[in-house]
């Protein structure tokens, strides 16, 4: 049925049938929005032409940047954060936001705290999940190296956090992300093909979108 799963990511990615509020708001003002920022600009001039792996997904880092300043997220946990070139564009979404970076890998850590060197009073590097704090959004790179569980994820969550997931069109993805969109504990999710959003809200009718 893959056509008609096709017609649904054409319907739902222009809202039609998308009958909650809070779902079209986001579809059409972030999701499949094409407004421009000139922090992308500005962003991609700070990023050395040389530096590995720039970014696989090349609209990853813009919706990240566009979903966090639209949600308004202040505390950002981002997973498996690589060479920093999403965290840069996370902490740029406004002055008073803090990203706690998850990267077990030395190299790339080192790596990407060269490249937020400026933004470093905004930005918490660590080798291990945190304990004991809550999180307005999670950022979850999947493309090498697996998550934490989404048990263990949870508890870092609270009501309206929204998690971004990438990708979630792979082996590891596809699994990871299935879990997620049965788990009651999310009431909306969003499936952009190789990206995917769950919002943890627990007031919220389970409703699921492909786009």
């Amino acid at each position: 049925m893959a056509w008609f799963r096709g017609l649904q990511r054409f319907r739902h990615s222009r809202g039609y049938g998308v009958h909650s509020p809070f779902a079209f708001n986001l579809i059409r003002k972030v999701l499949r929005s094409n407004d421009h920022f000139y922090a992308f600009e500005e962003l991609a001039a700070q990023i050395p032409a040389n530096y590995p792996e720039i970014s696989p997904a090349p609209h990853l880092n813009r919706l990240a940047f566009r979903i966090v300043r639209h949600c308004e997220a202040k505390e950002v946990l981002e997973i498996n954060s690589g060479v920093g070139v999403t965290t840069l564009y996370l902490l740029s979404t406004n002055r008073g936001i803090h990203c706690t970076c998850v990267e077990k890998r030395s190299g790339l850590a080192a790596m990407a705290g060269e490249l937020i060197a400026t933004r470093s009073n905004q930005c918490t590097m660590l080798s291990l999940l945190p304990q004991g704090k809550t999180y307005d959004a999670m950022m979850i790179h999947l493309d090498e190296e697996p998550a934490p569980s989404s048990d263990s994820l949870i508890h870092l969550s609270r009501d309206g956090t929204f998690w971004l997931i990438h990708p979630v069109n792979t082996a590891r993805g596809k699994q990871f992300w299935h879990n997620i969109v049965i788990d009651e504990r999310f009431g909306v999710t969003f499936d952009m093909n190789d990206i995917g959003i769950a919002f943890v809200k627990k007031s919220c009718s389970k409703l699921h979108y492909d786009l």
